[in-house]
């Protein structure tokens, strides 16, 4: 019987290490588990939201900061309404060299004639064909061609003639109907002053 005590006073100590450690495995894991889960999940998540962000930068349609306030090159300034001038105390404005009631100041500009620009231009032109009919009749004049000269020459010199007669009787129609624009010009300024002796006063 002692030595069956013996037997059984075994110290079981050695029994407590030797068991299978299945609870703490386990429970280590079971965390390892939820780890890695919450890291799969937090991975989706995140490659959603990139993806939203990325679509959002790239689509076609997206305003940016800039188009919401317009450039300034596409500004186009409107140009100020047209103010007529601006009547006295006693109602009058100024035209030129007279006053007068802002009806008759109107009526007066609308007899003013429009083409002066135009009547310029004319002149000029009129002017620059003169010049070069005085050019081709002075050529003409000193070229020395006789009844004697060979025919080449008698033959350009006729050609010379002969254009510079179609150039002169051209320049002439025009003339004689820039002069009557002209008159018609002046009788509108007459007309103006007329007007404006008539029912205005002069300011000076």
């Amino acid at each position: 019987m002692q030595n069956d005590k013996e037997h059984l006073d075994v110290d079981l100590g050695f029994l407590d290490a030797a068991k299978p450690r299945y609870v703490e495995t386990k429970a280590t894991s079971s965390y390892k588990v939820n780890w890695r889960n919450i890291t799969v999940i937090g991975g989706i998540i995140a490659a959603f939201i990139g993806w939203i962000v990325i679509s959002d930068n790239s689509s076609p349609n997206r305003s940016t900061p800039s188009s919401s306030y317009g450039s300034p090159t596409t500004y186009q300034p409107q140009a100020p309404a047209y103010r007529p001038p601006a009547a006295d105390a006693a109602g009058t404005v100024t035209n030129g060299q007279f006053r007068c009631s802002s009806y008759d100041s109107r009526q007066a500009d609308l007899l003013a004639p429009t083409n002066d620009r135009e009547l310029m231009l004319e002149k000029e032109e009129m002017k620059s064909r003169s010049d070069q009919l005085d050019s081709l009749k002075l050529k003409i004049d000193t070229s020395g061609v006789t009844s004697y000269s060979d025919q080449a020459e008698i033959d350009r010199y006729n050609a010379m003639v002969a254009r510079y007669n179609r150039q002169l009787t051209s320049w002439k129609a025009d003339y004689m109907a820039h002069q009557a624009r002209i008159d018609t010009y002046n009788q509108q300024v007459q007309a103006r002053n007329n007007y404006l002796l008539t029912n205005c006063r002069r300011s000076r």
